[in-house]
C-alpha cells in the first residue's frame, strides 16, 4: 500500500538577503477547484477512501476523513527501496484542526515517527512533483508527510491532484500524508501581496508550527525539507547515524548568517581560510525532546529581534544566548579540526543560560547535503540530498537544474506533471477572500502565458546556452543588454480615452521596466484629484505615458486598447471634462447626450487618434479617414479589445516584440506586489473608472434604451464603427493564427465566448489584408 506526499517550496536563501527558495517569486500557476465529494461536512475535514481499505482502518475521530487506496507491491527499481506503507491522505482545512485530530494523536502515540514538513505554493508544484518522484522510492513506513499549502489555491490544486485515479496509481511508496491549508480563504499565495512581508510571516509561521508539532505530539520528530532538496538516497542514514543519534538538531550546512556562526570550516589545504558554518533550514531534522521544546520557545520569543527570520534566529540564539558546552575556538584551525568529524560533519553542544537545558547540533557536510552541485566533478556521487543552488529563485530554474543533473524521472509513473494534467483542469479559486468562489480569468491567463513563455524560451535557446540569458524581465533590461538599442523611449502607449487606457498604462510600465510596479502612469494627485496614489508614477521610458495625444514619430513598438464605440461614448459622457461636455453639477439628460455625441469634438475618437490627432480635436472628414486609421492599426505591435479581455491578455506576450519578456502578473490585472492595499483600492476605484452609479444605470435603462441610443451613437461615429469592425477581424485573425494558443485556452476554459466570436467572424488573409490597406492608404 502507498501514501501521498507534497513538498514545500524551497527555503534556501540568498546569502545576503535571506530569501527562501520555498516561497519563490512570482506568482504564478492557476489552482484547481475542490475535488467533488471531498467535503464530508464534519469539521471541514476532507477524505477519500476505497472499499478495499475501509476495513483496514476504522477512524475513531468522526471529525476527520481518511484517503485510503491500496495498491500492489511497488515494483522495485535498481538501487531503490520498495515501500509497502499504505496510501492515506487526511486533509485539514485549517491548521488548528490538524492539532486536535484524534487519529493523528493516537497514531503518533504508538511509537516515534518522523513528520516530514514541506510548504507548497503554486509556483513550485512541478518542482514538488520531481521531489515526490524521489521521495516515494524510499521506505516511508515510519514517516508522515505533512504538506502545508501556502494558499487555498495550492491546497485545492494538491487535493484535486491527489484525488485523481490517474495520480493515485503513481503514488506507491509515498505513505501516510497530511494536507493542511495554511491560509484558508486566501485565493492568492501570500507572497503576491507583499513578498518581503510574506517571507517574514512564513518564517515565523515555520517556527510556530514546529513548536506546536513537538509540543502536541511528543513522539513526532520534525524534518523540514525544501521542495528542491532532492532525496537521492534515504536521509535516515544521516540523522540516525550513530554519531548524530544524540543530537537534537541535524541540519544541512549553510554560511548565513555570517555574523552568527556555530562553527568554522577549513576552506583549503593550507587551512588558512575559514568559512562560517551555520544551520540551513533547507533540510533540517529536529529530534523531539523537552530540551528541544525549550529551544523552540526561546526561538519564538527571540525571532522578532532577528528580522522575523527563522534561520537568523536559530543561529544567533544558539551563538549569542547559549553557552558552549565544548571548547571549540572559532579562529583556531587546530581546534576546528578537532571538532570536525571524519565525514566532515561538525557537532556542537550548547547550554541554555536561563532555564537549564542542553542542545546538541550536528551540521552535515556539503558532500552529504550538496549545495554547489556542479562545482566539483563527482560531487553528487556520494550525496544523499541534493539541494542544488541556482541563481534564479523560481521553479523553472530548479527544473532546468534537475534536468542538467539528471534528477528528472520520466515515464508513466512520474509525478512531475500531475498538477497540470488536463484531467484535473477545473475552474480555479478566486483571488478574493471568499472561500469556494471562482477565480477571475486573470490568474488563469497569467498562468497559461507563463507556461507558454517557458516552453518558448526553452525551445528557442540554442543547445549549450544558458536559458537564464535567453529572456529578460522587461524592455529596459533587454535594452541594456543590446548595444544597438539607443533610444531612451522603449514603448509607445496610445491611450484612447474610456477604452481601458489606465490599465494600458499599467501594462506599458510593466513591459518597459518602470518602478514601482503595478500602477498606471499618472501625475500626482491625479485628475480627478485622488486618482493618482503616488508621486513617482511617471515613466520616461514610455511615449504617451499619460494624456490622449498620440505620437507615432518614434520607432518603438506601439500598444493600445480599443473599445466598442457605443459603450465607449456612453462611458465618456458620464466621466469628467475633457471627456464630456457635461459640466460639474449638471444632470446627464438625453438632450445633453445628443449635444455631446453630435459635437465634432466627441465624434470618431478612435479614427482621430489612429490618424495621430489629439482625442478631442474637432473631427475632420478629409484628414481623419478610415483607410489611414486601418493602415495604422496594421502597424501596431499589440492592441487589445475591451470586449475580449481574456484573449487580449493572452496575446500580449505572444507579440514578437515582447516574446523574450517574462510575463508580469500586473499586465494581467493582478495585484501589484509593491503597493499597499489602500493604494490599490484607490487605483481600482478611479484607475479602472468603471461607471456604476445610479444615474448612469438609470440613464441606460431609461433614456438611452427608449431613444435607441445605440443607433444614434453609431450614426454619428460611422468611421469609428468601421475601424472597430476591422480591428475585430485583425485581432481575431492574429489570435487564431497563434499555434496552439486557442487549443490551450479551450482546455483551460479560458475565453470560450471570445474564441467562439472570433471563429464566427469572417476575415481574409490578414497579412494580405494589411498589405493592401497600407499600400492604398
Amino acid at each position: 500500500m502507498v501514501d501521498v506526499v507534497v513538498p514545500p517550496p524551497s527555503s534556501s536563501r540568498r546569502r545576503y538577503y535571506g530569501v527562501r527558495l520555498y516561497i519563490t517569486g512570482l506568482l504564478v500557476v492557476a489552482a484547481l477547484s475542490y475535488f467533488t465529494g471531498l467535503q464530508n461536512g464534519l469539521n471541514g475535514h476532507s477524505v477519500l477512501q476505497t472499499e478495499d481499505d475501509a476495513a483496514l482502518d476504522t477512524l475513531e475521530d468522526p471529525k476527520s476523513t481518511d484517503l485510503r487506496n491500496e495498491f500492489g507491491k511497488f515494483q522495485q527499481s535498481p538501487g531503490l527501496v520498495s515501500s509497502l506503507s499504505s496510501f492515506s491522505l487526511t486533509m485539514f482545512p485549517t491548521v488548528d484542526e490538524m492539532f486536535v485530530n484524534q487519529r493523528l494523536i493516537e497514531m503518533s502515540a504508538q511509537h516515534p515517527k518522523d513528520l516530514v514538513v514541506i510548504f507548497v505554493d503554486t509556483t513550485y508544484l512541478e518542482t514538488f512533483g520531481v521531489w515526490l518522484d524521489h521521495y516515494k522510492h524510499h521506505d516511508n513506513s515510519e514517516r508522515i508527510l505533512s504538506i502545508f499549502a501556502i494558499s487555498e489555491i495550492a491546497y485545492d490544486k494538491v487535493s484535486a491532484a491527489f484525488s485523481s485515479p490517474t495520480t493515485q496509481a503513481k503514488l506507491r511508496g509515498v505513505g501516510e500524508t497530511l494536507l493542511v491549508n495554511l491560509n484558508p480563504g486566501k485565493g492568492k499565495d501570500m507572497r503576491n501581496a507583499d513578498p518581503d512581508r510574506f517571507l517574514n510571516k512564513l518564517w515565523v509561521l515555520r517556527l510556530h508550527i514546529m513548536q506546536r508539532i513537538i509540543n502536541t505530539f511528543p513522539n513526532l520528530n520534525v524534518l523540514y525539507t525544501d521542495a528542491d532538496a532532492i532525496w537521492l538516497k534515504d536521509p535516515v542514514q544521516l540523522y540516525n547515524h550513530p554519531q548524530h543519534q544524540s543530537s537534537n538538531i541535524v541540519a544541512s550546512r549553510g554560511t548565513y548568517p555570517e555574523w552568527c556562526p556555530l562553527a568554522m570550516e577549513l576552506h583549503d589545504d593550507e587551512k588558512m581560510h575559514l568559512n562560517t558554518v551555520t544551520i540551513c533550514f533547507g533540510f533540517t531534522y529536529f529530534r523531539n525532546s523537552p530540551d528541544l521544546h525549550q529551544l523552540a520557545q526561546n526561538l519564538q520569543n527571540a525571532v522578532a529581534r532577528y528580522r522575523n527570520d527563522d534561520q537568523i534566529a536559530i543561529n544567533c540564539v544558539l551563538n549569542l544566548q547559549y553557552d558552549s558546552n565544548d571548547d571549540l575556538h572559532m579562529n583556531d584551525p587546530s581546534s576546528i579540526a578537532a571538532f570536525t568529524q571524519p565525514d566532515k560533519s561538525v557537532i556542537r553542544s550548547f547550554f541554555g543560560k536561563v532555564i537549564a537545558h542542553n542542545i546538541k547540533v550536528s551540521i552535515l557536510p556539503y558532500e552529504q547535503v550538496t549545495r554547489r552541485c556542479g562545482r566539483d566533478e563527482g560531487m553528487l556521487e556520494n550525496s544523499v540530498v541534493a539541494h542544488c543552488y541556482t541563481d534564479l529563485k523560481e521553479g523553472q530554474s530548479k527544473l532546468n537544474a534537475f534536468d542538467h543533473f539528471g534528477f528528472l524521472i520520466e515515464g508513466q509513473n512520474s509525478l512531475r506533471h500531475v498538477f497540470d494534467n488536463p484531467e484535473l483542469d477545473t475552474p480555479i479559486l478566486a483571488s478574493s477572500s471568499a472561500p469556494g468562489t471562482r477565480a477571475s480569468w486573470e490568474e488563469a491567463a497569467y498562468s497559461l502565458s507563463l507556461d507558454r513563455f517557458w516552453r518558448h524560451i526553452k525551445a528557442a535557446t540554442p543547445e549549450g546556452d544558458s536559458i537564464e540569458n535567453s529572456y529578460y524581465p522587461d524592455l529596459k533590461a533587454q535594452h541594456q543588454s543590446t548595444k544597438e538599442l539607443r533610444s531612451t523611449r522603449l514603448l509607445n502607449s496610445v491611450r484612447i480615452p474610456k477604452s481601458g487606457s489606465s490599465a494600458l498604462s499599467v501594462k506599458a510600465r510593466a513591459l518597459s521596466g518602470c518602478h514601482p510596479d503595478g500602477y498606471p502612469c499618472c501625475k500626482f494627485p491625479g485628475h480627478p484629484v485622488g486618482s493618482c496614489p503616488r508621486k513617482d508614477l511617471m515613466c520616461s521610458l514610455v511615449t504617451g505615458c499619460t494624456d490622449h495625444r498620440p505620437d507615432y514619430d518614434g520607432d518603438e513598438a506601439v500598444i493600445t486598447t480599443l473599445r466598442d464605440p457605443v459603450s465607449r461614448s456612453v462611458s465618456a459622457f458620464f466621466y469628467h471634462y475633457p471627456h464630456t461636455s457635461v459640466k460639474h453639477g449638471e444632470s446627464h439628460t438625453w438632450e445633453k447626450f445628443v449635444e455631446n455625441i453630435q459635437s465634432p469634438r466627441y465624434k470618431n475618437i478612435l479614427t482621430k487618434m489612429l490618424e495621430g490627432s489629439y482625442a478631442y480635436v474637432g473631427f475632420d472628414e478629409v484628414k481623419h479617414t478610415v483607410p489611414r486609421a486601418k493602415a495604422r492599426l496594421c502597424t501596431i505591435a499589440w492592441f487589445g479589445l475591451s470586449e475580449m479581455p481574456v484573449s487580449s491578455s493572452m496575446m500580449l506576450y505572444e507579440t514578437p516584440q515582447f516574446r523574450k519578456l517574462l510575463p508580469n502578473p500586473v499586465a494581467f490585472g493582478l495585484q501589484a506586489s509593491d503597493a499597499t492595499a489602500a493604494e490599490h483600492a484607490a487605483e481600482e476605484k478611479d484607475g479602472l473608472r468603471v461607471n456604476s452609479d445610479s444615474e448612469y444605470k438609470e440613464f441606460l435603462a431609461a433614456s438611452f434604451a427608449t431613444n435607441d441610443g445605440t443607433s444614434f451613437v453609431m450614426q454619428h461615429n460611422q468611421h469609428d464603427m468601421e475601424v472597430y469592425q476591422f480591428a475585430e477581424k485583425l485581432f481575431c485573425g492574429r489570435l487564431l493564427a497563434k499555434i496552439g494558443l486557442v487549443e490551450e485556452m479551450k482546455q483551460g476554459g479560458l475565453g470560450l465566448e471570445e474564441i467562439e466570436k472570433c471563429t464566427s467572424i469572417g476575415f481574409d488573409n490578414i497579412e494580405e489584408l494589411c498589405y493592401n490597406i497600407q499600400n492604398n492608404a
